[in-house]
């Protein structure tokens, strides 16, 4: 077994610490037979940051994704890391009332959806939902239509000091008695929060996980920190059923 990777006090510096100790060690795996090495992810989060960029995302920019759990959901929400944007990821079980609240609670500039998925047309929900703002978002799809651009025309990457980070992150409660509230966090709360779940679960780099929950919940970038920081792959459940499940699971070990 390799010590896990604890210094790290940013999502990037997280990622690039792990690229350089396991670069060739598989770190996410679907359902649909797809993998990416630590290192390929990597080069896939770059190529996408540069096509933010391009867009005019940066340090600081606020940006809503409604994605359910896929490679592709991963790799954005890394390439706006990169980027210092400020991310509010929604569980994309919710609709109109919620992702309408948020998005105008966070005033965010660009919104990432998945277009028609499982029967619902997310990019007409959040045109509905923004229609009558002075500046509505710009509206991405986080499968088809993923920018990449060239990695060399990247800014450098934000550095955050230690117990002196920003904002990065807003997630919101569900709503369910009154308005969602937005609990804010850094790169630093997360990574802490991750951390302490692989402790808790003394996980190794011997084991593979699994991400058969919605990546928008907090416990997506709880999980990946715990993959980064111990060296361990994970399984990631696109749509969840038992069966489907105990079958990837059995099959990728």
């Amino acid at each position: 077994m390799t010590a896990p990777l604890l210094d790290a006090t940013s999502f990037w510096e997280l990622l690039t610490d792990r690229v350089a100790a396991t670069p060739d060690r598989d770190l996410l795996i679907d359902d649909a037979g797809r993998s990416l090495t630590c290192a390929a992810f990597l080069a896939e989060v770059e190529a996408v940051a540069a096509g933010f960029h391009a867009l005019g995302i940066g340090e600081g920019t606020p940006v809503t994704w409604v994605l359910p759990t896929r490679i592709e959901t991963v790799i954005a929400s890394f390439a706006l890391s990169r980027l210092g944007a400020i991310q509010n990821p929604i569980i994309h079980i919710y609709r109109h009332r919620e992702v309408g609240f948020c998005i105008r609670q966070t005033e965010a500039a660009f919104v990432l959806h998945p277009g028609d998925w499982g029967g619902f047309d997310y990019g007409a929900m959040v045109s509905e939902v923004t229609a009558d703002l002075e500046r509505p978002p710009v509206l991405i799809n986080g499968y088809a239509e993923l920018p990449t651009g060239d990695p060399s025309t990247l800014p450098p990457a934000p550095v955050y000091p230690a117990g002196d980070a920003p904002v990065r992150w807003r997630y919101y409660t569900s709503g369910t008695t009154s308005d969602p509230k937005g609990v804010l966090h850094t790169d630093q709360t997360l990574i802490a929060a991750g951390q302490g779940l692989g402790k808790a679960l003394e996980v190794s780099d011997l084991d593979v996980g699994s991400v058969a929950f919605p990546y928008a919940h907090i416990g997506g970038p709880d999980y990946i920190v715990m993959m980064l920081a111990f060296g361990m792959p994970a399984v990631f459940i696109e749509r969840f059923t038992p069966a489907g499940a105990v079958a990837a699971f059995a099959e990728l070990g």
